[in-house]
C-alpha cells in the first residue's frame, strides 16, 4: 500500500538552509550517480528521519483543518521517527507535541487537535488538554497507517524506477550528474552537495533563482538528503540524533469515546 506525500503541501517556501559558497569547484563533487545508491541505503541504514513540510496522503482529507490551524501555512509539518521500530507521529512544528502518532496498528489523536476543531464546550475543558485518544479500531484502513521507514522504501523504489516520485513529487531521474559544494551555514563548517534538475549552479541555488534541487550531506560514507527543493514547496531532512523518537501516550494521557461523549454532554 503506498504511504504517499501528496505534492502540493505547501503553497509559498519555507525558510531553510542558508547557503554559502564555498571555494570547492565542482569538480571535487561525486557525480550524482556515483552516489545515489549510497545516499538511499545510508538512509535506510539512519536511526531516525524527520522530514518538514510533508504531509501524509491519510491525512489530505484534513488539509483545511490543519490550514486553518496553522493560519494557512503547512510549511511547518513535520512527520518524524524511528527507522528501527513502528514509531511515526505528526506534529505541527518542532517545538509541538504530536496531532496524531503511529505504532504499528495502533493510531492516536491528539484531544487538543480535536478540541481547536470542534465547536462545542468540549472545546473548553481542560481536563482533554495533553490528552490523546485512541482510534486504532475507527482510522481508516484504506488509508493504512504512517510509517517514516516506509516512505523511504516508497521514495527509492520509485525514484530508482524513474518517474516523479510519490512522496515527495521529485523527479530524481532529470536531476544533472554535476553537482555543486556549498557551505550550509555561516556558523559551521557543515558543507553539502547539490544537484539541479535545471543545472544550475551554487550561485543560482544560493540566490533563489534554481527552483529544482536537492541538497546532500557532503560525506561519501553517508550522503543522505538534507533539502529538496521542488518550485515554492522545500522540504527539509533531519537525521539521528536530530530527531526525535515518538513515544506512545502513558495510560493517564489516553481518554476513551465514552470520556469524550460524557464531557461534551457535562456529565
Amino acid at each position: 500500500m503506498s504511504r504517499s506525500i501528496t505534492t502540493g503541501v505547501a503553497a509559498a517556501a519555507i525558510a531553510s538552509l542558508a547557503l554559502t559558497g564555498c571555494g570547492a569547484s565542482a569538480s571535487d563533487v561525486p557525480a550524482f550517480e556515483e552516489i545515489e545508491g549510497d545516499m538511499w541505503e545510508s538512509m535506510a541504514a539512519s536511526e531516525a528521519v524527520a522530514m518538514t513540510a510533508v504531509l501524509p496522503e491519510a491525512m489530505s482529507s484534513d488539509a483545511a483543518i490543519i490550514e486553518e490551524m496553522l493560519g494557512g501555512n503547512l510549511s511547518d509539518l513535520q512527520i518524524y521517527g524511528s527507522l528501527d521500530e513502528s514509531a511515526t507521529a505528526i506534529r505541527l512544528g518542532e517545538d509541538q507535541e504530536p496531532i496524531m502518532s503511529f505504532f504499528g496498528d495502533e493510531v492516536y489523536v491528539s484531544m487538543d487537535m480535536i478540541q481547536q476543531t470542534m465547536n462545542s464546550s468540549m472545546a473548553e475543558e481542560a481536563e482533554l488538554e495533553g490528552k490523546y485518544l485512541d482510534i486504532s479500531d475507527d482510522y481508516d484502513a484504506a488509508s493504512g497507517t504512517v510509517d517514516v521507514a516506509d516512505l523511504l522504501e516508497d521514495m527509492r523504489s520509485t525514484a530508482e524506477s524513474g518517474g516523479a516520485d510519490e512522496v515527495t513529487g521529485f523527479d530524481f531521474s532529470q536531476l544533472q550528474s554535476e553537482g555543486s559544494y556549498m557551505q550550509l551555514d555561516m556558523e559551521s563548517d557543515d558543507t553539502g552537495w547539490f544537484y539541479s534538475i535545471d543545472g544550475e549552479d551554487e550561485n543560482a541555488i544560493m540566490n533563489g533563482e534554481a527552483e529544482q534541487f536537492i541538497g546532500l550531506a557532503s560525506d561519501r560514507e553517508a550522503p543522505r538528503l538534507l533539502e529538496i527543493r521542488d518550485g515554492d514547496t522545500s522540504m527539509d531532512f533531519s537525521w539521528d540524533d536530530e530527531v526525535e523518537i515518538p513515544q506512545r501516550p502513558s495510560e493517564d494521557q489516553l481518554v476513551t469515546e465514552e470520556d469524550v461523549m460524557g464531557m461534551a454532554l457535562g456529565q
